[in-house]
């Protein structure tokens, strides 16, 4: 009863905040055919409310709480911690990017520095590609910079992923306004299931359906199985969900279908993945001696023969970091980059993507949940190497196990399990799984159609920049392969490390939180957070949030 009263006049106090005058900022302009999604304050303050509530038992998300702090503990026991003993800044947003991949297959927009760093609050809400780091920056203030246990970021990542659900439904309220439904009383199973063709039509297109007329929509729904090749199989699929979601013979509404379009937005990421697995199988079969690399002129040949897929250009690979350019006159395609990268997204949210899911994480997460710490020595990792999960590797070859030492030369002993160098060695042990790591800031992950307003050059390779190469590669007198010849010394190796998040040195116990913290006084923490939120609304929109460290970082 204590607990409901407190959020009650915190609420009450937050609400009476919003009414103080903010500054607007200026935006960064975008592409004219992007359509700007905002998220009210007031939307993300009543997630935050409900999140915190169910965190102290209250609720209906209690379950999906636990289910995230269960899939985060492994994540969070192995990555570096700050003094307090806690997560910070690119650790906190590492960890939320490995969650939501591998909950939903979902790229959460915005969990990077740079969209901290840019300002882009307003009064009229906040850009919901910015909602991440917005909401991380409000807890950091009110958790006194001490960062993130691992309850308090299943809290964080909870709040996203009621946000998530929030516009699902939103978006089906549209899609009943377009094909003018009633929203109050049960419809057809015909008017249902064309809302629910529309609703997924917008998500996969990522089209604007508050300005779509009906005309529009249903020609749109018609034309779907020639614009997207695997319509037919995302019909069935929605269909199943809705089956699993709903009782067949209860009346359809838009409360079952808001259900459904929640269920198929969590469930969408896992259901296309196999597309991606078939992508991989495609290019195995033109790899070149096992380096989880393609010559660029054999993955421009089956477009040449008709085949829809690899049409990408030179010019959009190398800007994704897909494209190794280590022999000049054989540029390859690496297949893990490639599968991984934004060329190979689907649908659209004003929050996420729905990207190939890496199987690296699945590798990592293995040595994580084996040696729960951010290091270890080459030995123990080569001992839980040989057991991991891989369907290509089997044994790991004395010349890695070398690098392997040599990485722990240079921290001290033991190896960081977040920093390039190993990343970069787990793409010479598993290359048809782990993409290449490449220094931050070499390369842009962007979708093709953002790639090209930017760049101002094609993402698609025209059938004369394909011959080409396909040309220029006959040229070249092939150099046999040594058959002794290791793969991984095919492929390059560079020296660079970076790491997610440098410890600080510090040998003052004192700073380490004591085991026998209240997770209930956490709680009340996160309610305080909530309830004055307000106030670093107003701040953040007179002032840039504060970086949250200057360390070289990857995602």
């Amino acid at each position: 009863m204590a607990q409901t009263s407190i959020t009650l006049l915190i609420a009450l106090g937050f609400a009476g905040n919003l009414m103080t005058p903010s500054l607007a900022n200026e935006f960064l302009q975008t592409p004219t055919n992007t359509f700007i999604e905002r998220v009210s304050e007031e939307d993300i303050r009543v997630s935050l409310l409900d999140e915190v509530e169910s965190s102290l038992g209250k609720g209906s998300a209690t379950g999906r709480l636990s289910q995230i702090e269960a899939a985060l503990r492994p994540i969070v026991a192995a990555l570096p911690k700050n003094a307090h003993g806690n997560l910070q800044g690119p650790a906190v947003s590492y960890a939320l990017h490995r969650l939501f991949v591998l909950r939903h297959g979902w790229v959460i927009k915005g969990l990077g520095s740079e969209a901290i760093a840019q300002n882009n609050s307003s009064p009229t809400g906040v850009l919901t590609d910015q909602v991440p780091s917005f909401i991380e920056g409000m807890f950091e203030q009110r958790l006194a910079g001490k960062g993130f246990g691992l309850h308090d970021l299943s809290v964080l990542a909870a709040t996203i992923e009621h946000l998530i659900h929030n516009e699902a439904v939103s978006r089906l309220g549209a899609v009943f306004n377009v094909l003018k439904l009633p929203v109050t009383s049960p419809i057809s199973k015909a008017e249902a299931a064309e809302a629910l063709d529309t609703y997924m039509m917008a998500y996969i297109l990522g089209e604007n359906l508050n300005n779509m007329s009906l005309e529009k929509a249903r020609q749109l729904n018609q034309v779907m199985p020639e614009v997207f090749l695997a319509w037919g199989e995302t019909q069935k699929f929605v269909d199943s969900v809705r089956k699993k979601t709903t009782q067949e013979s209860a009346e359809v509404d838009f409360a079952s279908l808001a259900a459904v379009v929640e269920a198929v937005g969590e469930e969408y990421g896992s259901f296309q993945d196999f597309e991606c697995r078939q992508m991989k199988d495609a290019l195995v079969k033109m790899e070149y001696h096992g380096t989880g690399r393609v010559r660029l002129s054999d993955f421009y040949r089956p477009a040449l023969e008709g085949v829809w897929t690899f049409q990408e250009s030179s010019g959009y690979l190398r800007s994704l970091g897909a494209l190794d350019e280590s022999d000049p006159s054989q540029p390859s395609v690496m297949m893990a980059n490639y599968i991984n990268s934004h060329s190979n997204c689907i649908a659209s949210s004003g929050f996420y993507s729905v990207c190939c899911k890496n199987e690296c994480e699945g590798l990592l997460g293995h040595l994580e949940d084996k040696i729960g710490a951010s290091e270890a020595k080459p030995a123990i990792i080569a001992d839980f190497m040989s057991n991991a999960p891989s369907p290509s590797v089997t044994k790991v070859s004395s010349s890695l196990l070398q690098r392997l030492d040599d990485i722990a030369a240079t921290h001290g002993g033991t190896v960081p399990l977040h920093g390039r160098l190993f990343a970069q060695w787990m793409h010479h042990v598993y290359p048809r799984e782990c993409p290449y790591p490449h220094v931050s800031g070499t390369t842009a992950g962007r979708l093709q159609d953002e790639w090209m307003a930017i760049s101002g050059d094609e993402g698609t390779a025209t059938e004369e920049e394909m011959k080409q190469h396909v040309a220029r590669s006959a040229d070249i007198t092939a150099v046999p392969v040594k058959e002794d010849l290791a793969v991984e010394d095919l492929m390059p190796w560079s020296d660079e490390e970076e790491l997610i998040i440098i410890k600080p040195a510090s040998n003052d116990d004192s700073l380490h939180p004591a085991s026998s913290t209240s997770g209930a006084l956490r709680s009340m923490a996160l309610l305080a957070a909530s309830g004055s939120l307000a106030f670093g609304v107003i701040q953040t929109m007179k002032s840039p949030l504060a970086s949250l460290g200057n360390e070289k970082y990857m995602i």
